[in-house]
């Protein structure tokens, strides 16, 4: 039986701290695979990735720059296009041929999403289109894909929709989540307010087959919300039944911190979206900006292991951890202290942003993937073991993923990672500024799971 959300953040540092200590972590041991390139014959930006959860298969999407084919919203020619990919996570072959799921007939496309909802079997993706709307402003395109099985039968495009499209206000960098218990989708997006100087951050909530259950958008930033917050992203906690926003902010008090809120997977009885109380749940541990945060629930302790970098990440990187409470209000508690997974100033000896996060259950450790640009120019990890900590034996630059001939953007959307438990693996997207979005395969072969899981796990 698992424990109740409360029993789990009072005890869950008392558990890790007498039975994690005990567990004497080793050097990590590894192999990558060389990269596969996904969309060779054209030019390519911006990469994400979702992991089928009821067989083997992977959602690859990439936003093709030069777009011959019709957006299947408006039947226009689209000028660039989201372009999805079926592979096999296995053996990283294609299934099938890539396809359009949507597309800008007036412009470029941003800040694209992705996510798996395992309760329909399909998969949640969204963009930002600059120019869709008659006054200019950029518009939030949506869609929803059906797996590979289904798409052999009724396509690959299950729906697909503009949000706002009359807008004179801009919506921008996009992210999504889906609730595994109810399907309902979660939709996130940076938003220009009318008459506000900095940019806001706004939510959606749709069911499985993408109606909108909520009355209008909802403004997501509670914390002086005149001011600018930026990167969003939103991720369903399943033992807590909750979707968790995070985003920095910019205090009048302090520069620019990383805070969360809890929102309910369903509205309330008059439409509206229920939201418990924003938090700040970074420190600042360096006097510097912190910004683009990624979070994950910790599946061996569950505690929330965040991810943030320092002005722009020329100054390296921080991991937070942090415990949620009980419904309402979902409090947010500092779990452990706050520690660097890279140290850097001045972009010495890296500059990177962006880090995202996956955790392998079937060898216990997690991983902290990002671009990376100094000494060395590709992608870059760490991996932590179960208690969220830095295994042993890692460079101080970080371990090189991949070394690329031109460079991965710091701009947001640029670079994913998730674990794919049937090749026991993390498969890694990125798309670097040569117009190329390629797949790594990261396969931890070291074990750093005690050998008494239940007598230490809080869940």
């Amino acid at each position: 039986m698992k424990k109740s959300i409360f029993t789990r953040s009072l005890f869950v540092g008392l558990a890790m701290a007498s039975s994690l200590a005990a567990v004497a972590q080793t050097e990590p041991t590894f192999t990558i695979s060389d990269p596969v390139n996904l969309f060779a014959e054209t030019a390519t930006k911006e990469a994400g990735l979702a992991i089928n959860e009821k067989t083997s298969e992977v959602l690859f999407v990439t936003i093709d720059t030069a777009a011959i084919d019709n957006d299947p919203i408006t039947g226009e020619p689209a000028q660039t296009a989201v372009t999805g990919f079926y592979y096999d996570p296995v053996t990283l072959t294609q299934k099938g041929d890539p396809f359009v799921i949507v597309g800008n007939p007036r412009g470029s496309l941003q800040k694209l999403s992705v996510t798996y909802n395992p309760v329909n079997d399909k998969y949640f993706i969204a963009v930002a289109a600059d120019g869709y709307s008659p006054s200019g402003a950029r518009v939030p395109l949506m869609a929803i894909v059906n797996s590979y099985a289904d798409s052999q039968a009724n396509g690959p495009i299950y729906k697909a929709w503009s949000w706002d499209e009359g807008t004179a206000q801009n919506y921008q960098d996009t992210a999504v989540a889906s609730s595994s218990k109810n399907g309902n989708l979660m939709y996130v997006s940076e938003y220009s307010p009318a008459g506000e100087g900095g940019e806001g951050v706004i939510g959606l909530l749709y069911d499985m087959d993408g109606n909108l259950l909520v009355n209008d958008k909802t403004r997501l930033d509670q914390l002086e919300p005149d001011r600018d917050e930026d990167d969003p992203d939103v991720y369903y906690l399943p033992e807590n039944d909750v979707f968790l926003f995070i985003t920095n902010i910019d205090p009048s008090t302090s520069k620019n911190r990383i805070a969360a809120t809890a929102i309910q997977p369903v509205p309330d009885a008059n439409g509206n979206l229920q939201q418990g109380t924003m938090q700040i749940v970074s420190k600042l541990r360096k006097d510097f900006s912190a910004g683009h945060p990624s979070a994950i629930e910790n599946p061996f302790t569950g505690e929330f292991i965040g991810a943030l970098d320092y002005d722009n990440g020329a100054e390296g990187g921080d991991i937070f951890y942090f415990n949620i409470g009980p419904a309402p209000n979902y409090t947010l508690t500092e779990s452990q202290p706050q520690i660097p997974y890279l140290e850097a100033a001045g972009g010495v000896p890296l500059n990177q942003r962006h880090p995202r996060l996956a955790a392998d259950t079937a060898h216990g450790v997690i991983v902290i993937s990002t671009n990376a640009n100094g000494n060395w120019q590709g992608m870059g990890f760490t991996l932590l073991g179960p208690d969220g900590h830095i295994l042993p034996g890692r460079p101080d630059d970080l371990y090189r993923l991949v070394e690329t001939p031109t460079s991965i953007s710091n701009d947001a959307n640029y670079h994913d990672v998730k674990y794919d438990p049937n090749s026991k693996s993390f498969l890694i997207i990125y798309a670097t500024s040569g117009g190329f979005t390629n797949v790594v395969r990261l396969s931890v072969t070291s074990d750093h799971l005690p050998a008494d899981v239940n007598g230490w796990m809080v869940y």
